[in-house]
This record gives C-alpha cells, sequence and structure tokens, in this order.
C-alpha cells in the first residue's frame, strides 16, 4: 500500500511538472510568433520629370524599389509633393482600375516610369504640378482585420 501511494505522488508530480512545462511552452512560443507590429515608414522619393500631353506627372522612378518595398498592385499609396499636398493614389495597372475622378499611380508601359495620374483628368492642372518637383511615395497602412 505504502508503493502504491509513492506512485500515485510520484505521477501527480510528474503530471503537474508536465502541465507547468507545457504552460510555458505555449506562453513561450505565442511571445515568440506574435512579432511587434513595425511601422512601416519607408518611403520613395523621386522627381516628376514631365508632365506629359494628358497632364499626368510623369516620375523618374522604376518599377524594381517598389518591388523591393514589398509594394504592389492595388496597394494604397500617399504621395507628397514639393508643394506640400498630399494625395492617396491607388497603385494600379490601367487608368480603368480606378473611378472617372480618382487618383492614380501607374507605370507607363512606353518608358517605364511611374506616373501619376486622375482618370479622365489632368493631374498637374488640378494640383499645379510642374516639372521638375520632388515627389515622396508612402505605403499607407491597411486597416487591420482585428
Amino acid at each position: 500500500m505504502n508503493f502504491y501511494h509513492q506512485f500515485c505522488v510520484h505521477n501527480r508530480r510528474l503530471a503537474l511538472i508536465a502541465v507547468f512545462m507545457t504552460t510555458a511552452l505555449l506562453i513561450g512560443c505565442s511571445q515568440k510568433t506574435s512579432a511587434p507590429e513595425v511601422s512601416q515608414t519607408t518611403s520613395l522619393s523621386g522627381t516628376i520629370t514631365a508632365i506629359d500631353d494628358h497632364g499626368n506627372a510623369v516620375t523618374d522612378l522604376e518599377i524594381a524599389p517598389f518591388t523591393e518595398q514589398g509594394w504592389k498592385l492595388g496597394d494604397m499609396l500617399e504621395a507628397t509633393f514639393a508643394t506640400g499636398q498630399k494625395i492617396q493614389i491607388k497603385y494600379v495597372e490601367n487608368y480603368g482600375d480606378v473611378p472617372e475622378g480618382e487618383y492614380l499611380g501607374r507605370f507607363s508601359t512606353s518608358t517605364k516610369n511611374f506616373k501619376i495620374a486622375i482618370n479622365m483628368g489632368n493631374i498637374a492642372k488640378a494640383l499645379e504640378l510642374s516639372s521638375p518637383s520632388k515627389v515622396v511615395l508612402q505605403k499607407v497602412a491597411s486597416p487591420s482585420a482585428d
């Protein structure tokens, strides 16, 4: 009977230790997998090098930096111009990917440079943009699903 009592006490201790170790492991893993949110303050600076025949602002920005930043079609970007004006543009493939009158940014199929535009509008006239002038693009954080 004494052996049985010692066996039960020993098993309870082992079970208790197993519970504590499992709990500690789970807490440790959850802390390691939930990395702190890092604010993405990455931006790209460029120059408006030309205003095309349609009033689009043609920049010297090429696609490689967009890819390096992890920016992709459909992302919302904030464009800050040398005048201090800030607008939000949608990074798209075609002008028609946004409603008429909306701001957009896309890569020219001929020059491969990034253009900032208004679908069916003249952004240079609307915002009084000129060439050459600076522009800074920054990705707008998407609202979290929480």
